[in-house]
C-alpha cells in the first residue's frame, strides 16, 4: 500500500515552479496556478479510493486462501489503482449514495462546480494571455520609437516569448486534467443514463425538437421576400418590389411557427445536460489555447502586430 500511495502522490503532486515575482505578469499566472490545485484534487480522489478497495480486497482474498496477505494487498492496491482511473469516480460516489436520485444529484453537483472551475480557468488565462502580448507591444513601442536598439527588443521579446511558453504548458497540462475528469463525468453520465428507461427517450425527444425548429427558422428565412431576389437591376422596379413586399415580410416574421418542446425531465436528464456543457466548455478551453499558441507567433515578432482579444464568450454553467 505504501507503494501504491507513492505512485499515486507522484502522479497527482504539484509541480513546483519558482516563478518570478517581479514578472510583470506574476498575479495572472499565479491565479491560473490556482488552478493546479483543484485538479490535483479531483484527479486523485477515485484513484485513491479504488486503491484504497483493491488493496482491502487482496487482503481478504490472500487471507482466505492461506497466500501473502502483504503481496496480495499490494497488487490489489495497484489494480485498484487502475481501476479508480477508469470509472473510479462513479463507483465511488455509487458506494457513498445509494439512492438513484439523490446519486444523480450528486453528481450534477460536481459537474456544476467542474464547469465553473473550467470558466475560471479560462478567464485567468485569457488575462495571462493578453498581459504577455501587451508588455510585447510595449517592447515593440519602445523600439519603433527609438529609446532602445534593435538587438534589445529582440532579446526582450524571445525572454518574453519563453514565458509564454510555460504558461502555454500550464495551460496544456490543465487542458489534459480537464480531460480526465471529463472521461469520469462522461462515464458516470452513461451510468446514470441507464438506470433511467425514460431518460434517453426524453433526451431523443429534445434533439428532435430542436432539429425541427431549426428547420421551421430555415424555411422560413427561405420565403422572406422571394421576389426581390428575381427583381430586373432596374433601382425604380426594385424599390416598388421591396416596398410592396414590405408588410408580407412583417407578417411572416411577427408570426413564426412554434415548436412545442418537451418540458419533462428527470435527474439523469439533468445529469445529461450539464454533462454536455461540460465537453463543450473543456472543448472551448483547449480551442483557446491553440488559438493562442498561434497568436503568439505574430505577437512577440519584433515586426508583427496583434489586437488584444476580446474576453472570451462563456457558456453559463446549466
Amino acid at each position: 500500500m505504501i507503494v501504491g500511495v507513492c505512485l499515486l502522490s507522484g502522479c497527482s503532486s504539484l509541480n513546483i515552479h519558482n516563478d518570478d515575482k517581479n514578472d510583470l505578469c506574476y498575479t495572472s499566472r499565479n491565479d491560473l496556478r490556482q488552478s493546479e490545485h483543484y485538479y490535483a484534487q479531483s484527479i486523485v480522489e477515485g484513484a485513491a479510493m479504488g486503491g484504497a478497495a483493491g488493496a482491502g480486497l487482496g487482503a481478504l482474498t490472500a487471507a482466505i486462501s492461506g497466500g501473502d496477505i502483504g503481496s496480495a494487498a499490494l497488487i490489489g492496491g495497484l489494480s485498484g489503482v487502475v481501476a479508480g482511473g477508469l470509472g473510479g469516480y462513479y463507483l465511488a460516489k455509487q458506494k457513498d449514495i445509494s439512492d438513484e436520485q439523490a446519486l444523480a444529484a450528486s453528481v450534477r453537483g460536481d459537474i456544476l462546480a467542474e464547469n465553473g472551475e473550467i470558466d475560471r480557468t479560462a478567464v485567468v488565462f485569457a488575462k495571462l494571455r493578453d498581459c504577455r502580448f501587451a508588455a510585447a507591444e510595449r517592447i515593440k513601442a519602445e523600439y519603433k520609437a527609438g529609446r532602445i536598439t534593435r538587438d534589445i527588443a529582440v532579446l526582450q521579446l524571445d525572454e518574453l516569448k519563453h514565458k509564454f511558453d510555460e504558461d502555454i504548458k500550464i495551460a496544456q497540462d490543465l487542458g489534459l486534467k480537464m480531460g480526465t475528469r471529463m472521461t469520469e463525468f462522461q462515464n458516470a453520465n452513461n451510468k446514470i443514463l441507464d438506470g433511467d428507461p425514460n431518460a434517453r427517450a426524453i433526451l431523443n425527444a429534445e434533439k428532435l425538437s430542436k432539429s425541427e425548429t431549426l428547420g421551421v427558422a430555415d424555411n422560413q428565412q427561405k420565403q422572406l421576400a422571394p421576389e426581390v431576389v428575381a427583381i430586373s437591376s432596374s433601382k425604380k422596379i426594385v424599390k416598388k418590389q421591396v416596398k410592396a413586399q414590405k408588410p408580407h415580410t412583417v407578417t411572416e416574421v411577427q408570426a413564426p411557427a412554434k415548436m412545442v418542446v418537451p418540458v419533462a425531465t428527470t435527474p439523469a436528464v439533468e445529469v445529461a445536460h450539464v454533462t454536455e456543457t461540460n465537453q463543450i466548455k473543456q472543448k472551448a478551453f483547449v480551442d483557446q489555447i491553440d488559438k493562442a499558441k498561434s497568436q503568439a507567433k505574430v505577437a512577440f515578432a519584433l515586426d508583427g502586430s496583434i489586437s488584444l482579444a476580446a474576453p472570451e464568450n462563456l457558456l453559463c454553467a446549466l
